[in-house]
């Protein structure tokens, strides 16, 4: 720990150390970015407002939406990231592993990346990317902690961003994260930086990041049933016996993004207060995608789990190595996307935009192959290892119109044909609207999406093999209709919205760890009601999700599912903000799924059912100008009521624990 907790404590000196730099040497002048004073007040040492902007690129990287930087108090003491996500998780228990959202609206996935797929919020991708433009240097510091402290969990993240001039922005995040874990063979480390660069002109516009992540945990395999009954939660966490002591998952990403646009010839637009601007009829955008995702899966002490008394192995069959696991699969993609876009200023008669693009993946594949060469040593027999390689290339073109302007009503449209290659056959319709408009003294808006999906079953759904499964299968094209609907009302502070799936050829996992096609179509509906309520100082935050699964067997879901937040929140000596409250999650028995450590897949099962029990959290959020911080007790009611208390199937919660956690924002 001293070596983890040295390591915390340089990166935050040597960033803090390089923002407090940039900023003492970028001071109010002349000719700063953003700076919107005139020559006297400068001269006159007035200090430049901070002001900072934020935003993210959706629609293929073609439309940057503004979001707000995030300085609020309100939910702050969520610190763990997946429920910052959805309200309900399956999940191994503990930071930085493996998890699965309880609600299927909420699951997130990444095409051609299924190994680590179960760890998506750990390995932030080009999507999730934010970009600045800042009037003075813009630091943040984050510390979390949690205890027991030889049981102690740990998060720190620096940000630091500043803009060279008026356009062009530059910034880096590191982000560590250690969590030794309540129960044995649990501690899972995470590590990513992120550098990242805007350039905002009047014709030329450049985003671009590097972001690289590395990932390790211990994959204990959950409760060993033959040696702990199911009385677990009166037992110590540190006595709880568990599958495996010494398997482990590293998990290494690294991605280069860069997306740049063009502007192409001019028009003049007036706006609300008749001011003339100058705007290009239309833009071309290229953008270029280079990841390469490792995946490695260690038993180095393989016959030590398979001795006399042992029953029930957790792995049935050793298909290579008996004597170490050492599987590891590579995934390297390049993408490369064109895009025009004529912009819906430029259509004077029908008031909408049109997009175009041609995208091509290039993904080489590596992972293991059947050995066919043993060499015999000591009366054992040690294999020689030999790697699959593929390499897979895929071309779609795409299209959409959309309408972005306005202040009533928006929509777009648009369709994705995949024409040559590994997906050639597969095809996208998708669609949304959004509006707004006056209730009496209330604003409301509907809003509505859907999509038709057919696709082609990943190659790892297909066929795999590995030291303890593997399978070799001719799916079908998967097909899925989605569509969702759904009103708000900020004023009232209320949503409400239903989706439905249709879901034909859906391939899942079995208990065995091994992928499966249904042949016929699973329906999936679900409604969520999202509503804060406000009495005086009192407030209470409450997420209500149902969900109608047609085949559980399949698709496993808890009907219910709920979230709230209720606190009372005040000021003291006018400058100290504070809430006082509790936070509640709940969700209906279902048998949830079983995590398979080989593949890092989520399986079916239907051996025993997990939920009905209560998590209950209190909580003080304190605001002291800039800084945040929170004190938190979690699992307060831990043996009330006196239930084994799963996060899903053989994977117990932790016990009560303290936790505080600070975040500091600095501006100049």
């Amino acid at each position: 720990m001293f070596l983890l907790k040295s390591k915390y404590q340089v990166a935050l000196i040597l960033l803090f150390v390089t923002g407090t730099l940039f900023s003492q040497s970028q001071p109010a002048r002349p000719g700063g970015a953003g700076n919107q004073e005139g020559p006297e007040q400068q001269n006159q040492g007035t200090s430049i407002k901070p002001d900072i902007r934020a935003w993210h690129l959706i629609d293929d990287f073609t439309f940057a939406d503004t979001t707000a930087v995030d300085t609020l108090s309100n939910g702050y003491q969520v610190y763990n990231p997946i429920y910052q996500r959805s309200i309900a998780n399956a999940h191994l228990g503990n930071l930085n592993t493996a998890y699965q959202s309880m609600i299927l609206e909420d699951r997130e996935t990444k095409y051609g990346n299924l190994f680590s797929n179960a760890f998506r919020v750990y390995l932030p991708d080009a999507k999730d990317l934010y970009f600045y433009n800042t009037k003075t240097p813009y630091v943040n510091l984050t510390y979390h902690f949690g205890g027991p402290k030889r049981r102690s969990e740990e998060r720190i993240r620096v940000a630091y961003t500043q803009n060279v001039n008026k356009a062009w922005n530059v910034g880096a995040e590191y982000l560590l994260s250690s969590s030794v874990g309540q129960y044995q063979a649990q501690k899972a480390d995470s590590e990513t930086f992120r550098f990242f660069s805007s350039y905002d002109g009047v014709k030329y516009n450049f985003q671009a990041a590097f972001i690289y992540s590395k990932l390790k945990t211990y994959e204990n395999g959950g409760l060993n049933r033959d040696k702990v009954d199911f009385e677990f939660q009166n037992l110590s966490p540190e006595s709880v016996v568990v599958q495996f002591n010494s398997a482990e998952r590293r998990i290494t990403n690294r991605k280069l993004f860069f997306n740049h646009s063009l502007g192409i010839g001019n028009i003049s637009v007036s706006k609300d207060d008749s001011i003339e601007v100058e705007l290009p009829v239309s833009k071309i955008y290229h953008t270029f995608e280079l990841e390469q995702d490792n995946m490695e899966y260690f038993i180095p002490d393989l016959p030590s789990y398979y001795t006399q008394d042992v029953l029930n192995p957790f792995y049935p069959n050793i298909n290579s190595d008996t004597l170490q696991t050492m599987d590891s699969v590579r995934v390297n993609t390049m993408r490369n996307t064109f895009q025009i876009k004529f912009n819906e200023e430029a259509n004077s008669l029908l008031k909408f935009g049109v997009r175009a693009y041609i995208v091509n993946d290039v993904s080489f594949y590596q992972f293991p192959k059947k050995p066919t060469n043993y060499d015999i040593v000591d009366g054992d027999y040690i294999p020689h290892y030999i790697n699959t390689d593929t390499t897979l290339v895929t071309t779609a073109l795409g299209g959409q119109i959309f309408k972005n302007l306005g202040k009533n009503f928006w929509w777009n449209a648009g369709v994705k044909i995949y024409f040559q290659g590994y997906r050639a056959g597969d095809s996208e319709i998708t669609g949304k609207i959004n509006s707004s408009f006056r209730i009496a003294n209330d604003t409301a808006g509907f809003y509505g999406s859907g999509g038709i999906y057919l696709t082609t079953p990943e190659l790892f759904e297909t066929k795999y093999y590995s030291n303890h499964l593997q399978w070799d299968h001719n799916f079908g094209q998967k097909r899925t209709v989605r569509f969702k609907g759904g009103i708000r009302i900020p004023t009232k502070h209320l949503e409400l919205s239903a989706e439905g799936r249709f879901m034909n050829n859906h391939i899942y996992w079995n208990f065995d760890g091994t992928p499966d096609q249904t042949d016929g179509v699973i329906q999936v509906y679900n409604a969520r009601l999202t509503k804060l309520f406000n009495l005086g100082r009192f407030h209470s935050h409450n997420e209500v999700v149902y969900q109608h699964s047609s085949d559980q067997d399949i698709i496993p879901l808890p009907a219910l599912a709920l979230f709230n937040s209720t606190y009372y929140q005040n000021t003291l000596f006018k400058v100290l903000h504070f809430q006082l409250g509790f936070d509640f999650r709940y969700h209906t028995s279902y048998y949830a799924p079983f995590y398979m450590p080989a593949t890092a897949q989520f399986t079916n099962q239907s051996i025993e059912k997990v939920g009905n029990y209560p998590w209950f959290d209190v909580f003080v959020n304190l605001q002291l100008k800039r800084a945040r911080i929170y004190v938190k007790f979690d699992h307060v009611n831990q043996g009330y009521p006196n239930e084994p208390y799963y996060t899903t199937y053989n994977y117990p919660g932790n016990p009560r624990a303290l936790k505080f956690g600070v975040s500091w924002n600095f501006y100049d």
